[in-house]
């Protein structure tokens, strides 16, 4: 990957094909390995987005600009990331306030990550600029913060 400028197109593709293979797969009803039954889960939550996978060539190489909103591969990918963090409960903290907003606050579970999903995508914008790692210790302060609040 290319700090300055992000990944290559190659890897862009190659990313996105995944998430496209995953959610074809499923719509087929074709065996799924455990990444690919995670990734037709999230697609299958945003139904808004399910227009974007009719076009493969569209999907694969479709440069999403910022005045368009949050890029859907960005949204599915980010989804994913925090499914993963929590199913292995790591951070801990995510997973306390998953808990907390479902138990306590009475969200349901899409609108919970929702919630989550804007702290990591914080955390991953100000760590790109920076041309740093994402800081774990922040973030995991912030999901703690979503835990008491």
């Amino acid at each position: 990957m290319n700090e300055a400028n992000g990944p290559s197109r190659e890897q862009l593709r190659a990313h996105r094909q995944i998430f496209w293979d995953a959610w074809h797969k499923a719509q087929a009803k074709l065996p799924l390995n455990a990444l690919e039954v995670r990734i037709a889960r999230v697609i299958a939550m945003h139904p808004e987005y399910h227009h974007f996978f009719d076009d493969m060539d569209d999907f694969l190489d479709r440069d999403f600009e910022v005045d368009d909103g949050m890029n859907p591969y960005l949204h599915l990918s980010l989804h994913l990331a925090l499914e993963e963090q929590a199913a292995t409960k790591h951070p801990p903290e995510l997973a306390r306030a998953l808990d907390h907003m479902m138990t306590i606050k009475k969200m349901d579970r899409h609108d919970a990550l929702h919630q989550c999903l804007e702290v990591l995508a914080e955390t991953v914008y100000y760590a790109q600029r920076a041309g740093r790692e994402p800081d774990v210790i922040v973030y995991a302060r912030r999901m703690k913060e979503l835990a008491e609040s």
